[in-house]
């Protein structure tokens, strides 16, 4: 038991009010003191005048001769004193430390280790240490009360949890005891430290555990090994400093429907009282009625993929309860993702209602109490307002006013690693893990995620989704697929030998046992030059293997190589696996460092001529057909009818004598021997004129 200390206690009621509405002088009366005399002798009455007191003494037993015993009086000068009793603060919690021991044992270690005979217990918790302005709150605990409907007195803010506790942001002053809602509006500052060491497995293993669950003694998944079983059950003893874990938690209560109306849901058989318990103004309910026409089940992302099927089924949010547990008020029915939110809507009265099938099945209406449907680990909103940094309220203007916030940078996640060590290889680090996979003996396995699904999205209207900084002779992005290297060239003059450096590479798998890389590397030519006029780009394919692990210089099945040998600055070769084919030089000009073979004419658009340069000192250039085709035919053409000439300084042929004037031939087709010259005039038409000498 505990007094107010005498500012606080309550003044003495001098006159009461009779039932005839009458009032009548209180009789006011003092015990007495340890010194035998009166604790107060006079009082200042409500008339100004001073008047004594009736001196009392209350006996609460006899001794053993029967002679009255006087009781033990409680006043405000035994709180906090030997014999005396503890006392209260004004937000109701000890004001002294307990001291002394139990059988020998010290008290503050009793209490500390959670050994307390007798523990107290409170509907409200509240810490208040001291500050220079006096006591103001820090902690709170059950600060909102819980009401039954938005009209309840109790409820102040119904966006409030009864069921949080507050650590910081609370008034300075206080709040009202009935409904929470706060005496001012400056509020303490707060924070959280945790401090401690995992020891051991499950909960032991985190220093914080966040735990999405409607379970009792629920715990997180760290080492979730069963040890006891000994050898094969034996974890790796990680520690963990926060761990969140999410589920698709189950209903506080699924009740069966009776009837809808606009804003209530009856049931058909009442909630119990412990049921009822669990009820919370602000409650989510979720009904198992669903309207494909106001939004389809299905839909895709923007990549054609098949998302999740959406929720299309009615829900609001409990705005109180009838007493006898029957009738649940709801703030209106809706469902959230529809193009239109009409007020008015009673689930499964509405054209195109009907009963779920694919989130359940109960096959008659149901009410699910006390659940969300998803689930986030993390949600971060982070939250610039300008016009606490001095920007024009009106934001018509870029004109600055006094600011109250300096903080023009926010940052979400930051990690940060810092690291002392004597050994290569000493310390490895996962920075960010996501790994998605089935539990053992899951019946589904990918298909079971939506096409959708991702393990990582960048969104925004941002300058920059993704800034990679690292190493130059670091691995930037290191997949099966993908492979990107940091920014690493080849040797320098007096540098390292590095005469290739793979820059990045696509690798796709032709079947279990081969496959293609796509690459891009650098490749140092000439030793004894600095800079690109040395060096050549080389974006080819690369037979078998991973690109973060080939040699580019082997295994190649043609490239594309800019400034090849270090020999064509400004200029690209187009290579096969064995030699480079064709050079485009830096002015445009296409050279042929092979044979060219064409399965299709060879056209020379905009009347440009073809060039033959002599191919040897002679000045000859070949034509060449072997005798396995049937030798060269040359043939000139022109679209319209033209003319066409083949001139030369000489033409050789070799000599050949028609057997008759109507043998075999072509109009136009002329031969020779060493006495006539023959021309075939029609088909199979020979005509002859004699050769002479000079």
């Amino acid at each position: 038991m505990a007094l107010p200390t005498a500012a606080s206690a309550a003044s003495a009621i001098q006159a009461y009010r009779t039932q005839t509405g009458q009032y009548s002088k209180t009789l006011l009366t003092t015990p007495v003191g340890s010194n035998n005399a009166p604790l107060v002798s006079t009082y200042k009455g409500s008339d100004g005048q001073w008047h004594p007191l009736v001196v009392t003494q209350q006996v609460c037993s006899l001794d053993a001769n029967g002679a009255p015993q006087g009781c033990d009086n409680l006043t405000t000068s035994l709180i906090g004193q030997p014999s005396g009793i503890a006392g209260l603060d004004a937000h109701g919690n000890l004001t002294n430390n307990f001291t002394g021991s139990i059988n020998g044992l010290e008290a503050a270690a009793l209490v500390g280790g959670g050994a307390v005979l007798a523990p107290v217990s409170s509907p409200i918790l509240t810490g208040a240490p001291l500050t220079s302005a006096g006591q103001q709150p820090l902690i709170s605990l059950g600060r909102f009360p819980i009401g039954t409907s938005l009209s309840d007195s109790r409820i102040s803010d119904p966006f409030q949890s009864p069921d949080a506790l507050y650590i910081g942001g609370l008034p300075t002053q206080g709040w009202a005891a009935t409904n929470g809602s706060a005496n001012n509006d400056q509020a303490r500052p707060g924070s959280l430290v945790v401090t401690g060491q995992p020891w051991g497995p499950f909960n032991a293993a985190a220093i914080e555990s966040l735990l999405m669950s409607s379970s009792v003694d629920s715990q997180n998944g760290v080492c979730a090994t069963d040890w006891r079983q000994g050898p094969g059950h034996i974890c790796g003893a990680d520690g963990v400093g926060q761990y969140i874990g999410v589920t698709n938690v189950e209903a506080m209560i699924v009740g069966n429907v009776a009837s809808y109306t606009a804003n209530s849901v009856v049931l058909k058989t009442p909630l119990t009282t412990a049921q009822m318990a669990q009820l919370r103004v602000g409650m989510y309910i979720t009904t198992n009625t669903l309207n494909p026409t106001s939004v389809s089940a299905t839909s895709t992302d923007y990549w054609g993929n098949e998302k999740v099927t959406q929720q299309n089924y009615y829900l609001s949010v409990i705005s109180g309860w009838s007493s006898d547990g029957t009738t649940i008020n709801v703030s209106g029915w809706d469902i959230p993702g529809a193009s239109s939110h009409p007020t008015g809507q009673i689930p499964g009265s509405q054209t195109g209602d009907a009963l779920d099938t694919w989130a359940s099945n109960y096959g008659s209406q149901v009410v699910f109490i006390g659940n969300p449907n998803d689930g986030s680990a993390r949600n971060e909103y982070l939250d610039y307002k300008g016009y606490h940094a001095g920007d024009d309220t009106t934001g018509a203007t870029q004109t600055i006013g006094q600011a109250t916030a300096l903080a023009h940078a926010l940052t979400g996640d930051e990690m940060d690693l810092r690291y002392w060590a004597t050994r290569p290889n000493e310390v490895h680090l996962d920075g960010l893990t996501i790994s998605i996979a089935g539990d053992s003996g899951t019946p589904l396995g990918r298909a079971a995620l939506t096409p959708d699904s991702y393990g990582l999205a960048i969104s925004g209207d941002v300058h920059n989704s993704l800034e990679l900084d690292g190493p130059s002779d670091g691995n930037t992005i290191l997949s099966h697929s993908f492979y990107l290297h940091g920014n690493e060239g080849v040797q320098t003059l007096g540098g390292v030998n590095r005469p290739v450096q793979t820059l990045f590479g696509f690798s796709g798998e032709v079947d279990g046992d081969s496959s293609y890389n796509l690459m891009g590397w650098l490749k140092k030519d000439n030793t004894t030059a600095n800079g690109i006029s040395g060096a050549s780009f080389h974006l080819g394919i690369v037979d078998n293997g991973y690109a973060n692990s080939l040699d580019p210089s082997q295994n190649g099945a043609g490239e594309i190589v800019w400034n090849q040998n270090g020999t064509n600055q400004g200029g690209l070769s187009l290579c096969g696996a064995n030699a480079c084919g064709i050079d485009v030089l830096p002015g445009g000009q296409v050279k042929l460092d092979q044979q060219m073979n064409s399965t299709a004419p060879i056209a020379m658009m905009a009347g440009e001529p073809i060039q033959f340069v002599p191919s040897d000192n002679n000045g000859y250039s070949y034509w060449y057909a072997p005798p396995s085709v049937g030798g060269l035919t040359l043939s000139a053409k022109t679209y319209q009818g033209g003319d066409a000439y083949i001139t030369a300084y000489m033409y050789q042929e070799g000599l050949y004598t028609p057997s008759s004037s109507s043998s075999t031939c072509t109009t136009g087709q002329f031969t020779d021997d060493s006495n006539y010259h023959y021309v075939c005039v029609a088909t199979n038409t020979w005509k002859r004129v004699a050769l002479s000498s000079f």
